[in-house]
């Protein structure tokens, strides 16, 4: 049964991206069963048929509660044929699958898919691609700015599609049957969004701007920071010295590697408050630390002396090797001036795309932009509004500031 009989199911508009078929074809519920992948010479066999079909629609289902990584639990594959739901939990080698993600001719279409990406990430060593992501294409047809799978299967298809699974446990053995049902319908109609979202891009000569998108959510979902980078996310840096900064940076790099090794979530080993308040006190003992409000016993028996060790060597940390303080921020009352001087050229220009202001320009763009602009950078535009969006936004707002 191929991807657009099991899409039929959920509603005859989907007979419109059939012709040959004049009325509804019964369905059994065998039929809708998607191919069960749980041993390595069938993932072969399949990933083969992926690379022969050009163009795959991928989701997976994992679990990230207890842990650093996301834990894999299932992985839904569409080709043009039928639905495939890969068991990572009972094969031993999932590199044929790793392979399709990065194969350049593979398209891979997914939806909403940055958690997505990074998830896979882990199984490719490099990010998956080429993608194409039907929330991303749809938010350029005027489907809202993060329309739902759910949403768009009804607003293009008619399909209704359950969510009564949205919070399953997918580590569980057996998969019930609501569950099996409910990921083989998360890609169902993942390849005929794809071709029709594309057609009518093409149509609108937007094609090329969801495709700019569809890049930079590649390449920012599976940026891969090092540990040393962890405490360049605060804001507020510029706020401390160069020596503060170098304990911040090693104090976050320790949880970052401690988080890792033991596969923890960081809060889990300690919170980020905590850590901010070693920077601000700097206990060179366990006495020190021992006094810090707050700090538990058992914090100080599990981990004082790594950290005060860590206190210690970055207070005799050449001065080389500590990270430069960030350039203050202009005043935050001008900045906020200006981005409300700026916010009706966004909402006018939107409009007259018909597209969600969100989509043309962030906020976090248009500040970004503006403290640029006073800290008197030569190219002051920031990535995200460069591209497409430089013609479209990114000019009208430079030269408003400049005005």
């Amino acid at each position: 049964m191929n991807t657009l009989d099991l899409c039929r199911v959920f509603g005859k508009a989907m007979l419109r991206f059939c012709p040959l078929v004049a009325a509804p074809v019964a369905v059994s519920e065998d039929d809708m069963k998607p191919r069960y992948v749980a041993d390595d010479a069938t993932l072969r066999k399949a990933c083969a048929s992926f690379k022969r079909s050009g163009a795959i629609g991928v989701d997976t289902e994992f679990v990230r509660v207890r842990t650093y990584f996301p834990m894999l639990g299932l992985i839904q594959v569409s080709d043009k044929r039928r639905t495939w739901l890969i068991d990572p939990l009972a094969l031993s080698d999932l590199s044929p699958f790793a392979a399709v993600l990065t194969d350049r001719s593979v398209l891979k279409v997914m939806h909403s898919c940055s958690e997505d990406l990074e998830v896979l990430s882990y199984l490719t060593g490099d990010p998956p691609g080429p993608i194409f992501d039907t929330q991303i294409a749809a938010s350029f047809l005027g489907h809202g700015f993060q329309s739902g799978y759910q949403q768009l299967s009804k607003e293009l298809f008619g399909a209704e599609m359950g969510k009564s699974e949205t919070r399953s446990d997918w580590l569980r053995r057996p998969l019930s049957e609501n569950q099996i049902r409910y990921a083989a319908m998360d890609v169902a109609c993942l390849l005929p969004m794809q071709r029709e979202l594309s057609k009518q891009l093409r149509k609108l000569g937007r094609l090329s701007w969801a495709e700019e998108e569809f890049t930079r959510m590649r390449r920012d979902s599976t940026r891969d920071y090092e540990p040393e980078e962890y405490y360049l996310r605060f804001g507020g840096l510029w706020q401390y010295d160069r020596r503060e900064l170098g304990l911040m940076r090693d104090l976050f790099a320790w949880r970052e590697r401690r988080a890792m090794t033991r596969d923890l979530p960081r809060s889990f080993i300690t919170q980020d408050a905590t850590l901010r308040a070693l920077v601000k006190h700097k206990p060179l003992t366990m006495r020190d630390l021992s006094d810090m409000e707050g700090i538990k016993p058992s914090f100080v028996r599990r981990y004082g002396r790594t950290l005060t060790r860590i206190v210690r060597e970055a207070m005799k940390a050449p001065e080389e090797t500590l990270p430069e303080t960030p350039q203050r921020p202009p005043n935050p009352r001008k900045v906020g001036r200006m981005v409300e001087k700026l916010r009706p050229i966004v909402a006018e220009t939107a409009e007259s795309l018909g597209l969600p202001p969100e989509l043309v320009a962030r906020k976090r763009s248009i500040i970004d932009l503006t403290e640029n602009v006073l800290r008197g950078q030569e190219n002051p535009l920031p990535d995200e509004l460069s591209g497409w969006r430089k013609g479209a936004i990114g000019d009208k707002l430079l030269q408003a500031l400049k005005k």
